[in-house]
């Protein structure tokens, strides 16, 4: 297992230091495991989020740089004084404009959030800390055949070495391409790293011969819950008990992990009945235009004492009885706006998949506009051909509470509630598209 490494540089903002920061981030990022062009994207990033710093800031003003290393993709930190930063500019609806210096200046700031795969933006205390993440270059597959797959009477279950992930994984991708899938299994070597990193696990059926008859992977993301995807079963003729077998084994593996429940969103050739509670149905709408239901499901794994959530009184019905359904003990916080402050902008990000029509939108910074700030989205992403647009809403985070009526009125209506699906219970709202069909 490769370590983690952190490197951190701090540099005044001061415009001739400028190859010291840009430099320093294509060097680390390529030492940490990146490509030339990937290390070369997160160059760019920081050179326009640092230009903009220097001309903002006040004199000796600092800007904390760290890289860090994860199995799959590099990330780069800034950690800043707030003040006079226009986040608005990492919304995806911003519109590059050049009609004085400071609309040039918040430009560079929309070029950064473009070039990069994902970015995180949020106060600590009165600075801010803007993460830019950039992933490794992985073809979508080597070439190689995938394995044959034949019915297994007799299995047992192990956890498998690298190449045998990289082999089940073409499996599901070929198997089991009609099923929804999380968008790695697109990337065997992607999902090999993430598992020799001890970022991800997995459980194999494979009989003496050596044939692989199913799958399961899991993964603890969140703070008290483990998600699973899957299991797969290659042949419909295996021994149907395989499911099971594979779902014991991560339970097993997990049961003195400290996490309270397992959260199922891609459930492979399906769930044998009794071992998960369904949350709710997502609907994903597939290239030919035909629709499908996604089942969200969750297991306790012990007993849950209860956590505070935090909410708008708007969600009051829906979560009482998503509470009572899965027997849930929480205490509900209720936020309502009583006149404070606002930030000037709302800001969201958005995890897009183009090739499935589906994105996610996600709350960076609640201000001004929220609504009109949704509405914007979902117009942008309707006319790029987004058929199912999704919102996720970390109960943990009071703050994320206040958009719940601007999803309301522009189409949004919660459809789940995961269970420590974040830092906290995670609420999906998915927006009304597929009903104009």
């Amino acid at each position: 297992m490769e370590p983690r490494l952190t490197v951190q540089l701090t540099l005044k903002a001061y415009d001739v230091l400028l190859p010291v920061a840009t430099g320093f981030v294509e060097k680390t990022a390529l030492t940490l495991g990146l490509g030339k062009k990937e290390a070369l994207a997160l160059a760019l990033a920081t050179e326009e989020v640092f230009l903009y710093l220097c001309h903002i800031s006040a004199p000796e003003t600092e800007v904390e740089i760290r890289c860090r290393s994860s199995a799959y993709c590099t990330a780069t930190d800034f950690i800043f004084e707030a003040a006079g930063f226009q986040m608005k500019a990492f919304n995806l609806t911003a519109i590059p404009s050049f009609e004085d210096e400071a609309s040039i200046q918040e430009t560079g700031l929309l070029i950064a959030s473009r070039v990069v795969d994902r970015f995180n933006l949020h106060y600590v205390g009165k600075r801010l800390l803007l993460t830019f993440v950039k992933d490794k270059a992985y073809p979508e597959t080597a070439g190689l055949d995938v394995p044959v797959s034949v019915p297994l009477s007799r299995f047992f279950i192990r956890r498998p070495d690298v190449e045998e992930v990289k082999a089940a994984v073409r499996m599901i991708r070929h198997y089991c391409r009609d099923r929804f899938n999380p968008p790695e299994i697109d990337f065997p070597g992607k999902v090999a790293d993430i598992f020799a990193s001890g970022e991800l696990d997995a459980a194999l059926a494979m009989d003496s011969v050596g044939h692989i008859g199913g799958a399961l992977f899991w993964s603890r993301d969140v703070p008290e819950g483990v998600e699973c995807f899957g299991p797969y079963i290659f042949h419909s003729e295996s021994d149907p008990e395989m499911a099971i077998g594979l779902l014991d084994r991560c339970i097993e593996e997990i049961a003195r992990s400290g996490a309270v429940g397992l959260i199922n969103r891609y459930s492979g050739t399906g769930l044998p009945p009794g071992y998960f509670e369904p949350l709710g149905v997502l609907t994903f709408s597939r290239g030919d235009g035909t629709r499908v239901d996604v089942e969200a499901s969750y297991r306790h794994l012990r007993e849950d004492k209860g956590i505070v959530v935090w909410a708008h009184p708007d969600l009051d019905p829906f979560l009482e009885s998503q509470y009572k359904k899965c027997i849930l003990p929480r205490e509900i916080q209720w936020v309502t706006v009583e006149g404070e402050k606002k930030f000037s902008s709302s800001v969201l990000s958005a995890e897009m998949n183009r090739f499935g029509h589906w994105v996610v939108l996600r709350p960076l910074v609640y201000g001004e506009h929220a609504a009109t700030a949704l509405a914007d989205h979902v117009r942008l992403l309707e006319k790029e051909g987004f058929s199912s647009i999704f919102f996720e809403m970390d109960l943990k985070n009071a703050w994320q509470a206040h958009f719940t009526p601007g999803l309301l009125k522009n189409a949004f209506e919660p459809r789940l509630v995961i269970p420590y699906g974040g830092k906290g219970d995670l609420v999906v709202f998915q927006h009304r598209t597929h009903d104009k069909a």
